[in-house]
């Protein structure tokens, strides 16, 4: 009897022991999952207004895998974007993944905390945005308060092409739950930018707290609707309220505009701003060092990013309008991947200020290199000269004084006038928009090839010739290139030279 009992004994003993490693097996696992999210450095948002930019933390990361939530999704949750990072300083990344619900226009933001040892995913309550243009997301974490906590910065487009930027703060409660807290939440019909402001030694090495960062708002002027004023309203951070509050509102003169040109850009009518934006652009602030253009081509949907030395061309994705402006959402032709978002507003009838936000897989602490104010380059504006601009205009202007073609001698004939140039090769005749550039000092022409084949060709452009001298003395040559960084490649062809007819 005594043996039975003790046998009942350790039977339930043992039953019990593994009810019990049952029930804790996600506490004592030790095998790593494989499905921690890659890590890539992403960007702070730079704010247009003075002041000096500093990094962002490290652990902001930003999810390549794109197509491989680590949190379970509901069945009427379609994936956009995740974003990795340490929400709750346990030293391992979690994840808020990006969806859109089947029922509603609205962006939602999951979050999903990350368990140390089991690396499973606990996926917490929804946020709801006010992004509704899914191309317009950009979803980011930042130290913003300056406490080494991670906010959770999201903006974007709605419905109505206002301008939204979103600020959640994580909160742990005695319990050791986490939960997300809405501090900010702007909309402006203008931009918003987060203005990044130094921070001392001892914050970056963990010691001490760092100062927040301001939120400005630009939105128009409703009481001067003829003009562009914009009103500049500034937000910090509040410690005793929690959250970020308008601390000052001012008005920033902008110049007046002709009503003809109000009327058409507030018809409604998205091909208005397109027609205005076609053309060539120059930066105006030459304080900057080399001349830089823009060329905007609605009708291949590209935007042409030029330096004087190399050529970079974005096409569109999309484009949401704004009083005054667009903001576009581009990739680089030759590498997909590589993204840049695009805020343009207007500031006179022949003037834009750009704002680019560069690739988000990318870590920017200061503005982008295309930033500033930007004129349209026309029959009677002149673009900021140095020395390499000075010797191409000496070029253009050679080779524009009249509509007479240059000849070569074997039979080749080449025009060109007003950005536009022809060029006849035998049965062949290639016609297209050109470009003067300096490469290595040198002065190249490029010809952009309209058609199918839309081909782009390179020649050195001999710069001998002077606008006043004879037309029949004067002469060009071509000879093909090809333009790397290093500067020019002959492509083996040899030099082309051309005589001014009368």
């Amino acid at each position: 009897m005594k043996r039975a009992i003790l046998f009942i004994i350790f039977v339930a003993s043992l039953f019990g022991l593994f009810v019990w490693l049952f029930l804790h097996r996600d506490a004592l696992s030790l095998i790593n999952d494989s499905r921690n999210a890659a890590k890539t450095i992403v960007p702070s948002v730079s704010g247009t207004a003075s002041g000096d930019a500093t990094d962002v933390s490290d652990s902001a990361t930003y999810d390549e895998s794109k197509t491989q939530p680590l949190i379970v999704l509901e069945t009427d949750e379609t994936f956009i974007q995740a974003l990795s990072a340490d929400f709750n300083k346990d030293g391992v990344a979690d994840q808020i993944c990006a969806v859109k619900k089947n029922t509603e226009p609205n962006i939602y933001l999951v979050p999903g905390i990350q368990n140390p040892l089991s690396t499973d995913y606990s996926r917490l309550q929804p946020i709801r945005t006010g992004v509704t243009q899914t191309r317009t997301l950009l979803v980011y974490a930042i130290d913003i308060v300056g406490d080494h906590s991670n906010a959770v910065v999201c903006s974007g487009m709605t419905a109505d092409n206002q301008q939204i930027l979103a600020v959640y703060l994580p909160n742990t409660d005695s319990q050791g739950k986490i939960s997300f807290t809405p501090v900010a939440d702007l909309r402006s019909d203008g931009s918003i930018t987060i203005q990044e402001v130094p921070r001392s030694d001892a914050y970056a090495l963990g010691q001490t707290g760092g100062a927040s960062y301001p939120i400005s708002t630009y939105s128009s002027d409703p009481d001067a609707p003829q003009t562009l004023n914009q009103i500049e309203r500034v937000y910090r951070w509040d410690a005793t309220y929690k959250r970020y509050t308008q601390v000052s509102e001012s008005r920033i003169e902008g110049k007046k505009i002709e009503t003809k040109l109000i009327r058409q850009l507030q018809s409604g009518n998205s091909d208005s701003f397109e027609s205005f934006l076609q053309g060539l652009w120059y930066m105006t602030d030459s304080a900057r060092g080399k001349s830089k253009y823009l060329y905007f081509n609605p009708d291949e949907d590209e935007i042409v990013f030029h330096d004087g030395a190399t050529e970079e061309v974005y096409t569109r994705e999309s484009t949401s309008n704004r009083r005054y402006g667009e903001y576009l959402v581009t990739h680089n032709v030759a590498i997909p991947s590589i993204r840049r978002l695009i805020d343009i507003d207007l500031t006179g009838i022949d003037e834009i200020r750009l704002k680019v936000f560069e690739d988000v897989k990318l870590k920017i602490g200061v503005a982008s290199d295309w930033d500033g104010t930007y004129r349209k380059l026309s029959m009677n504006s002149t673009p900021p000269a140095d020395a390499e601009s000075t010797s191409l205009d000496d070029v253009r202007q050679a080779i524009e004084a009249n509509s007479s073609a240059w000849i070569s001698q074997d039979g080749q004939i080449f025009t060109a006038k007003n950005g536009g140039f022809t060029l006849t090769q035998g049965e062949s005749q290639l016609s297209g928009k050109y470009a003067l550039i300096s490469v290595s000092g040198k002065p190249v022409i490029q010809m952009r090839v309209d058609g199918t084949a839309k081909k782009t060709l390179f020649y050195l452009i001999d710069a001998s010739i002077s606008a006043k001298s004879p037309v029949s003395t004067q002469k060009i040559t071509l000879t093909e290139v090809s333009v790397t960084i290093d500067g020019t490649n002959f492509m083996g062809s040899p030099p082309v030279v051309f005589n001014r007819q009368r």
